[in-house]
């Protein structure tokens, strides 16, 4: 490691950007990363947690709301991409920044808007895996969302390469982004609308940093180094212990697309029960099915019982394994779970409740000693009559072992962005993303234009 962590970052960041030496492989993978959460963050422009970030800062209009407002839409559905296995988010906090700090900075440079998303991206996720330890993140074993803790020094990053920092004032700040960090998890276990906010909350940090810094303001030099600096403080590692990234490994690589608009410790068990179906298993009076999957994910998707069994909300049923397992086994939508699954007004949710009550979750071996780097589940179906049903996922669909196809990339961009925008306008706006990934500026003016206009 380098003496100097944080200056070494900030010069790296800066460096492979100028120089445009981002590889064509990565910006190929940030530029359907911001495809995917423009998706979801149109999917998700009037969920609760959306429209209360917009009534609380409705007397702001800056970038750092337009983010803010960006973040939480992106995350407000939990169908945003994710990596492990640092369990960091990274698009839905670094693809809002990027595309505010082109708003504020009067930008629409495709190639430019991609460089800085693959470079923040890195930088979060870099943060995210040094967190990992023993068989899962220490973030997660804490009780930090590794997403709040880990995307605003990503997302200064972003914001401060589009907005022209010198690697100096990078440094800071990726400094007072450092200060900005932090989120608790508890809302996946009980609810309430804080933990979508997170992914707003990160990206309006991150140029909030970059404003400082463009004015002058200073952040420690050793912010992630330092005796009590992000490393220690959020991480417990010593820095001699960390590869600082230098793009001979690029994480943007690793990121999944997600298939179902659920909690990702959930898509394996999905996986399973679609696999169970096509079997033949369906989960009548008298059958029941039972789940195995990593001892360290059961806190989010199994317990506490009472609110994983009959979740109060649609946001709280994305959490619920027994829920969305019974969606699957009941024929959900989109690409086996869907966002019409969760409508308050759906007619199978008493169906899928009742069905809920017959599906066990817990802990397997092998799917614990695989967590964090992979996501198993195995699943045992046991019919009526006695019969069985065995199934086990060793990687989850939409991972980069088992990609989501072009045509079902597309059905879920539809199902996102068509109830919001009209068919004619969400094939537009696919054509228009399209373009930007292939380094198109106007298309990329046209992208933010529509985003500003819903979101600004």
């Amino acid at each position: 490691m380098p003496p100097e962590l944080t200056r070494a970052v900030a010069e790296w960041a800066h460096a492979v950007y100028s120089k445009s030496e981002v590889p064509a492989a990565v910006v190929q993978a940030a530029g359907a990363h911001l495809v995917d959460t423009v998706a979801v963050t149109i999917a998700g422009m009037r969920e609760a947690p959306v429209e209360s970030v917009r009534r609380a800062t409705r007397t702001r209009d800056d970038s750092g709301r337009f983010a803010l407002v960006l973040g939480t839409a992106a995350h407000a559905l939990d169908y945003d991409n994710a990596q492990t296995p640092s369990l960091v988010h990274p698009g839905c906090v670094i693809v809002p920044t990027a595309v505010a700090a082109s708003v504020a900075s009067q930008r629409s440079d495709a190639l430019d808007l991609l460089r800085a998303i693959a470079v923040g991206e890195e930088i979060s996720l870099w943060l995210g895996e040094n967190a990992v330890s023993e068989g899962n993140s220490v973030l997660f074993e804490r009780g930090f969302h590794p997403t709040a803790v880990c995307t605003p020094i990503g997302a200064a990053v972003t914001a401060g390469l589009l907005r022209g920092l010198t690697p100096g004032q990078l440094m800071h700040a990726i400094g007072t982004a450092a200060s900005l960090s932090g989120g608790i998890l508890e809302g996946n276990r009980t609810g309430g609308q804080t933990k979508p906010m997170h992914a707003g909350f990160a990206a309006a940090a991150g140029l909030l940093a970059v404003d400082l810094a463009a004015v002058g303001a200073t952040a420690p030099p050793t912010a992630l180094e330092g005796r009590f600096g992000f490393l220690h403080a959020f991480l417990g590692v010593e820095p001699a212990a960390v590869d600082w990234p230098t793009g001979e490994l690029w994480r943007v690589e690793s990121v999944t697309t997600k298939p179902y608009p659920t909690n990702g410790f959930t898509h394996s068990a999905i996986d399973a029960a679609l696999l169970l179906r096509a079997q033949g298993f369906r989960l009548e009076q008298g059958a029941r099915l039972r789940i195995g999957v990593a001892e360290q994910v059961l806190r989010t998707i199994a317990f506490p019982e009472d609110a994983k069994y009959a979740p109060e909300t649609p946001y709280a049923a994305r959490f619920s394994g027994p829920v969305v397992v019974a969606i699957a086994l009941l024929r959900g939508s989109g690409l086996g779970v869907g966002l019409a699954d969760f409508d308050q007004g759906n007619p199978l949710r008493a169906t899928v409740l009742d069905a809920a009550r017959r599906i066990r979750f817990e802990a397997d071996p092998v799917a614990t000693a695989a967590f964090p780097a992979r996501v198993a589940a195995d699943a045992l179906g046991i019919d009526s009559d006695g019969g069985t049903h065995h199934v086990h996922v060793d990687t989850g669909r939409g991972s980069p072992g088992n990609p989501l196809s072009a045509p079902e990339l597309r059905t879920k961009f539809d199902d996102c962005a068509a109830p919001q925008l009209g068919a004619n306008a969400t094939s537009t706006l696919w054509d228009a993303l399209q373009a930007v990934t292939a380094g198109d500026d106007k298309a990329c003016a046209a992208v933010i234009s529509t985003l500003t206009e819903h979101f600004g």
